[in-house]
């Protein structure tokens, strides 16, 4: 007798899976386009100079390997917060906050959504489209998820007017789902006067943000990527904020993030604070240490905080450059097709509005792997490559 005889199998995670296709696929030419990390021009994985000197740094320093607090180290935690909120943060200089550093991103989602549907609201709206772990993430924190649009899918553009419609008929005391900057899978960020206009349509429907920022630093600057969620802290927003320093770090494998819950009473930061630790503590006990050590010996030091400005800065502007130039082909090939709805896009990643057919079939013909939705990380694409990419797109549109 076996006790797993009635256990389904699902299937390879969409996004997680690509890289086991791509891998067995012995055709030379092939061209991957598909997980969100980044890639040199040489398509081979990237750890910054600022982070082997600050690797070397914590190895001199001998540290020990005991166990951190629940909520994490204090001193990241504050680093770390500066770097998000600035120095001006009305919750963070009033103390209306608490943090606590997670594993990855995706773990701060997860408590956040934990805590949420134990002691908010059990509905949850997210952006259609959104990052494809989102919906899992939430259902399996014990949220009921809804969704509402984000984009025009004929124009590829963002559909402000439906979203804002849709967030006027969400009901009161529900937790929306926003993407800090960046939106993956889009590439799409609402302007500034658009997150203003949001901000007080939120708060007027009594609705509480979450916002996802995993790619801070990637779009335009550090802090220009930072200026929505600041916005919406100083306008006083009850709210919380789950953050990853996967992407600007380069730290993917060492899962180093943290939550940010902004509370409208001082006294309400004791309470929340016990709550989520006890989420954590239930689930993976406290954080690991090692990837917190380079973020904060990087954040702690003059010099080799410049010297990861500049290496983010020089991986920012290769994406944008291979965007434009893939984009400059498209539009030289294209006869009845304007992909220029492309260079409004930011970050690590472009949405081309292809169907799922089509992507399977730039899978199938060409070679070129990418997610089912059509998005592509623009780090994967090198000057050698547009030709091939731009060919095979044409083909199957």
């Amino acid at each position: 007798m076996s006790f797993f005889n009635d256990v389904p199998q699902l299937p390879e995670d969409p996004i997680l899976g690509l890289p086991i296709l791509f891998n067995a696929d012995i055709r030379p030419k092939k061209i991957n386009l598909g997980i969100g990390a980044y890639k040199t021009a040489e398509g081979l994985p990237l750890v910054l100079t600022s982070v082997r000197k600050a690797e070397q740094i914590l190895l001199q320093k001998q540290f020990n390997k005991e166990y951190l607090p629940i909520e994490g180290d204090a001193e990241f935690l504050r680093y770390s917060l500066a770097l998000l909120f600035g120095t001006d943060s009305l919750p963070i200089q009033s103390g209306q906050f608490f943090a606590a550093q997670t594993v990855g991103g995706a773990s701060a989602l997860r408590i956040s959504g934990e805590f949420l549907a134990k002691h908010v609201s059990k509905l949850i709206f997210i952006p259609q489209p959104t990052w494809t772990n989102h919906r899992q993430i939430f259902e399996m924190a014990g949220l009921k998820v809804g969704s509402y649009p984000y984009i025009d899918i004929q124009t590829t553009l963002l559909d402000f007017e439906g979203m804002t419609h849709a967030i006027q008929n969400i009901p009161q005391g529900s937790i929306i789902l926003l993407h800090g900057c960046c939106h993956n899978p889009t590439g799409i960020d609402p302007t500034f006067e658009q997150w203003k206009e949001l901000s007080h349509l939120i708060k007027k429907q009594q609705l509480i943000p979450l916002f996802d920022m995993a790619y801070q630093g990637f779009g335009e600057d550090l802090d220009s990527d930072a200026k929505a969620i600041r916005y919406f802290a100083n306008e006083g927003h009850e709210m919380f904020v789950a953050y990853s320093f996967s992407k600007n770090f380069g730290l993917y494998g060492e899962r180093v993030g943290f939550l940010t819950v902004c509370c409208s009473k001082k006294e309400s930061v004791p309470k929340i604070g016990s709550q989520i630790k006890a989420l954590i503590r239930g689930n993976y006990s406290n954080p690991p240490i090692h990837g917190a050590r380079i973020v904060l010996t990087i954040l702690k030091s003059l010099e080799l905080t410049s010297e990861w400005k500049m290496e983010l800065k020089n991986m920012r502007e290769r994406i944008q450059e291979m965007r434009k130039s893939l984009v400059s082909s498209l539009l030289v090939g294209a006869k009845d097709r304007n992909f220029s709805f492309m260079l409004q896009q930011k970050g690590l990643f472009s949405f081309l509005g292809l169907t799922t057919e089509q992507v399977l079939q730039l899978r199938h013909d060409y070679a070129i792997y990418m997610s089912d939705n059509g998005r592509i990380n623009n780090a994967g694409i090198n000057i050698q490559s547009i030709p091939e990419i731009t060919k095979a797109i044409l083909a199957v549109i």
